[in-house]
């Protein structure tokens, strides 16, 4: 977002109060209206539990939480992060779920807002505009397919993915750096809470129909992929390393030591190999940028630091209660690893050989009738090859691109430190699943682009705080 200037009294060029998105109140106000919307949440629980009322639980809770998104997009993006981890099936049969529920309300508040607060915003970043290409490409790929509903009724699933991402970057972006810290916590918090209950509900969520492994790949109603959970679980990880070293606050950093020592104990119980080794790896990448660490050893430390005590979380669960014999037997069995690496070879072979057949695309649910292969390509570039063809692949690609470009030109904080590790997630993750369907996917992006923003004012700010310690130096008896 571009402030325009303005005069000031003194007739001087002066840089106005940004308008944000979110309607502003005084601190004491947001505070109120916080603790009014966890009183009626706690009535509406109340009400669910004890009165066993679920529709009119549910009706106290969704009312006040539908009228907050609407004056705070900030807080829309908050509960949105905070619900992000369940996944998907908590609700009604499938067709409505407590997920599918929140996105459609941070649309249909965050219309309404910005025709009240009318934020100006210019999408800076062509990765958005290639995601829209992208997007475009995936409906008009779908219309020579045989299954024309079904591959229409994926294409607005897509369409539906671009307006997401599109809200959250505009909500980010017309909003404080308080905005981009208080989402991340939102959804470590979410992340924790739902991992509390798949250990105490752990029955209720054991995929066993899904798998033979007794391991964990849901968190709430039905199952989902355990690959998906892994992820879900390892970005949360990576937001918990960042807001321990962002953070100042002494509650909020017991908050992000207990994920720190929780996660990777979920990680390990969810027995991803994808998942593992993308999470090492990207603990681990500082150390191929020497320079940037040799510049900043701090961080260097805090990233060894945090290894380590991950490690020992992990340590300490296989040392007093072990692991359920199947999930061990899948990561060390090295023929299994091999078979099913074999395995998935199949369709990314399989999605070559149909581009060259159909360099439009075999389809999303054509796939299967026309390759004859039992899955989608574990693999997001393949998967963009074989089912939306050689367009799709390449916009693909160019995405990634200009996705690491963005990366690599901010300023070295923090920030970039964030953003660098959980594109090097996305990026290692999707060499093992396909990851363009899922929403978790297309958020995390949106928080990478943001990400810049926050990275040149933090570096600004570094840069002015230098110099007053250099006129300090310089003139010590000013």
């Amino acid at each position: 977002m571009y402030a325009t200037y303005e005069l000031d009294e003194s007739g001087l060029l002066c840089e106005p109060a940004e308008r944000t998105s979110d309607i502003q109140f005084p601190p004491a106000m947001n505070t109120l209206l916080l603790a009014v919307w966890l009183a009626l949440c706690a009535v509406g629980l109340g009400v669910i539990v004890l009165a066993k009322n679920p529709i009119a639980g549910a009706a106290v809770i969704a009312l006040p939480t539908f009228a907050g998104m609407l004056i705070k997009p900030t807080f829309a993006l908050c509960v949105l992060m905070l619900i992000l981890p369940t996944g998907a099936g908590v609700g009604l049969g499938q067709a409505f779920s407590l997920d599918r529920g929140v996105g459609l309300a941070l649309a249909v508040t965050f219309l309404l807002n910005v025709m009240l607060t009318r934020p100006g915003v210019r999408i800076r970043h062509r990765a958005l505009w290639v995601a829209v290409g992208l997007s475009l490409w995936i409906f008009i790929a779908s219309l020579p397919q045989p299954y024309l509903k079904m591959e229409l009724t994926r294409a607005f699933t897509q369409f539906q993915l671009l307006v997401l991402v599109l809200i959250v970057y505009w909500i980010l972006e017309t909003n404080y750096e308080r905005t981009f810290i208080w989402a991340l916590r939102s959804y470590v918090i979410g992340m924790v809470g739902t991992t509390v209950l798949a250990f105490k509900t752990g029955a209720a969520i054991r995929a066993m129909h899904e798998t033979r492994d007794t391991r964990y790949s849901a968190t709430l109603g039905s199952a989902i992929d355990a690959n998906m959970l892994a992820a879900l679980t390892a970005l949360a990880f990576l937001a918990a390393v960042y807001l321990f070293a962002r953070d100042r606050s002494l509650f909020w950093r017991a908050v992000y030591l207990v994920a720190l020592l929780f996660l990777p104990v979920m990680m390990l119980k969810i027995g991803s190999r994808g998942g593992l080794v993308a999470l090492a790896f990207t603990m681990l990448s500082p150390l191929l940028f020497v320079r940037q660490v040799l510049r900043r050893p701090m961080l260097a430390v805090l990233s060894l630091l945090v290894i380590l005590l991950a490690s020992a979380s992990v340590g300490f669960l296989v040392k007093q209660r072990g692991l359920d014999r199947s999930v061990a037997s899948r990561l060390t069995d090295v023929e299994r690893a091999r078979t099913a690496m074999d395995f998935r070879m199949i369709p990314i072979k399989k999605a070559v050989g149909s581009a060259v057949v159909r360099p439009i695309g075999a389809g999303y649910y054509s796939w299967f009738e026309r390759t004859g292969s039992p899955i989608w390509p574990h693999n997001d570039f393949f998967f963009a090859l074989g089912v939306y063809g050689i367009p799709g692949a390449i916009l693909f690609a160019v995405l990634v691109i200009l996705l690491m470009l963005t990366v690599k030109r901010m300023p070295l904080t923090l920030e970039k430190l964030y953003a660098r590790a959980v594109l090097t997630f996305l990026l290692v993750m999707g060499l093992n699943i396909k990851q363009l369907s899922a929403k978790y996917y297309w958020v995390f992006l949106a928080f990478v682009l943001a990400a810049e923003r926050l990275s040149q004012w933090r570096a600004e700010e570094t840069d002015d705080l230098i110099e007053q310690r250099d006129e300090a130096l310089a003139y010590p008896d000013d």
